[in-house]
């Protein structure tokens, strides 16, 4: 059975819902679930968008209830648009306060200088992915362990330090990826050319070889604290597309390249270097793997 106590608590309670329920289908206010529907976002980004001191209710009861009026249904709107330009809330704050068109164009113009600068960035990389695309075709296509002359210009490369192939496999692949990593480090690493060089006498040696270098090609934008800087000389270059698993190319061109020196009266200068075509990024064969040899040479007559 209840008692009066308890009546009155309960009458008081259904009372106060009631003229609540009659207080807010009359008036000018919305509950935060209300306004948050009408722009399609959650009651929590407005309680995070309260605690940060970006938009508050127009109201709170007693009891903690929130209500907001039409007038910040507009301010809101203005914030979520913002933010979906990826206008800091910083700004934001500062724009709302005065809500000065001058303040509202100098937000527009930065976002517009931030968007010519996306577009030249993308401009850039659909470019370099028509590179990317017309060397995988060229790869395809590419006259195997032929020997070609050509002229190469001067070229600045960063060299690694000495890897000997006595080294553990561990600490050879640690001073690659060392040397690499400014390169990765980089956005659009893809564009730099890497490769291998041997120190030419050791290379038509039939004895193993005994060590090499890992090169990249020089740019100022790459972050080397003190890059191992080596000219690869501009002149004449004999040139060999052909198989190199994992860098090692067949002691069969290497005979090739050595009699076609001697039949053509040519001598040569430098080190070999090794520029990776297809490697493990475009096959899962070492077999398949591709490398342009190019060694400088010039006529003794």
């Amino acid at each position: 059975m209840i008692t009066f106590p308890m009546l009155s608590v309960l009458s008081y309670n259904i009372q106060r819902l009631y003229s609540q329920e009659v207080f807010m289908e009359n008036s000018r206010y919305f509950t935060p679930g209300e306004l948050a529907k009408l722009l399609g976002v959650s009651k929590q980004l407005l309680l995070y968008y309260d605690k940060n001191d970006i938009f508050s209710p127009e109201f709170v009861d007693e009891n903690g209830y929130r209500f907001y009026v039409l007038s910040q249904y507009f301010t809101l709107q203005i914030i979520i648009s913002l933010r979906k330009l990826d206008v800091s809330l910083k700004e934001i704050k500062a724009y709302l306060k005065s809500k000065d068109i001058n303040l509202l164009k100098e937000i527009y113009r930065n976002k517009q200088q931030e968007y010519k600068k996306q577009i030249e960035e993308l401009l850039y990389l659909e470019k370099t992915m028509q590179q990317k695309i017309a060397f995988l075709n060229d790869i395809q296509n590419l006259p195997l362990n032929q020997i070609l002359l050509e002229i190469q210009e001067e070229e600045c490369l960063y060299f690694s330090e000495n890897i000997s192939f006595q080294k553990p496999i561990k600490q050879r692949m640690k001073i690659l990826a060392n040397h690499m990593l400014p390169v990765f480090s980089y956005e659009s690493f893809q564009e730099y050319l890497m490769g291998f060089h041997y120190d030419s006498g050791e290379f038509f040696n039939e004895n193993t070889l005994t060590q090499y270098n890992v090169f990249i090609t020089a740019n100022s934008k790459l972050d080397y604290k003190k890059p191992i800087k080596f000219i690869k000389e501009k002149g004449l270059y004999l040139c060999v597309y052909c198989n190199a698993q994992y860098g090692v190319v067949d002691n069969k061109i290497k005979e090739r390249i050595r009699k076609f020196i001697k039949q053509n009266n040519l001598s040569f200068h430098g080190g070999i270097y090794l520029f990776p075509l297809r490697n493990f990024w475009s096959t899962s064969k070492p077999k398949e793997e591709l490398v342009k040899l190019c060694l400088r040479v010039e006529y003794t007559d």
